[in-house]
């Protein structure tokens, strides 16, 4: 992918959190089915990410949070999209959300854009061409020790079904996406999802990776690839850390039954 074409998926997530402040004092909002909510600054923020990239890139799939998609990501150029990642935080008028385009090819992450307007914040990736936050390179150091003073971000069901057996000092963001843009930052040492969508996780997964950080399973067995994991489900618990402290985290975390609430 030349300049060019990073430059326009850059401005086109831009242009979508544009579209999102602009809403931010007249909001409808609705619940969807799994509990959360959905305004009409996701969908249309949606529609608008989709538009560009069918405009520049028609034979590609696209799958998104709010709107009908590919039902895999394993064959081709798959677009992930999150049009606001952090919605409830949106709505409360939280700072904390994002605009989230990730893309695999045959699988393998190769692109990712969160933009994060109302922090002033963009961080960007391409595969093999590092991370970047408002243009400035990232990279993460490697280390297998973890303090009680290391924060690691979780999910919130990372946070009622993953048991980390290490001091750590837990965080939720209520953004995926800012717990993986935060851990290429180097604000956080690592990120664990217990149950995740591929829009949260793709764009942030390849920035963390580029930034120097690993993306494992809790076997500890790394993942170059999300061609198996499902689209329209939610997939099994994932660690985001450097090499060494994705190694210990493995070892030392247990994913239990749900406590009730």
């Amino acid at each position: 992918m030349n300049q060019a074409d990073q430059q326009f998926i850059i401005e086109l997530a831009q242009a979508a959190g544009d579209l999102v402040q602009h809403y931010a004092d007249k909001l409808q909002i609705e619940g969807k089915p799994d509990g959360s909510l959905v305004t009409q600054a996701d969908t249309e923020a949606e529609q608008l990410i989709r538009a560009g990239l069918a405009e520049r890139w028609p034979e590609d799939d696209i799958i998104g949070e709010e709107l009908p998609g590919a039902d895999s990501l394993s064959r081709g150029r798959v677009w992930c999209l999150d049009p606001i990642d952090g919605t409830h935080n949106f709505i409360s008028g939280l700072p904390l959300w994002a605009v989230c385009i990730g893309m695999c090819s045959d699988g393998i992450p190769a692109l990712g854009v969160i933009h994060a307007a109302a922090l002033g914040l963009t961080w960007t990736a391409f595969q093999g061409q590092g991370a970047y936050c408002n243009s400035e390179p990232l990279s993460v150091a490697d280390s297998a020790e973890i303090v009680r003073s290391d924060m690691i971000a979780f999910s919130t069901e990372a946070a009622n079904e993953l048991r980390v057996d290490l001091p750590h000092s837990q965080r939720n963001l209520g953004s995926a996406a800012l717990h993986c843009a935060y851990l290429a930052s180097g604000a956080f040492k690592a990120c664990l999802f217990a149950s995740w969508w591929v829009w949260d996780v793709v764009p942030g997964a390849v920035i963390a990776g580029e930034s120097g950080v690993r993306t494992c399973n809790l076997r500890g067995e790394q993942l170059a690839s999300f061609a198996g994991f499902a689209v329209h489900e939610r997939n099994e618990p994932l660690i985001l850390a450097p090499a060494s402290c994705c190694d210990v985290l493995a070892a030392n975390t247990k994913h239990c039954a749900p406590q009730r609430r």
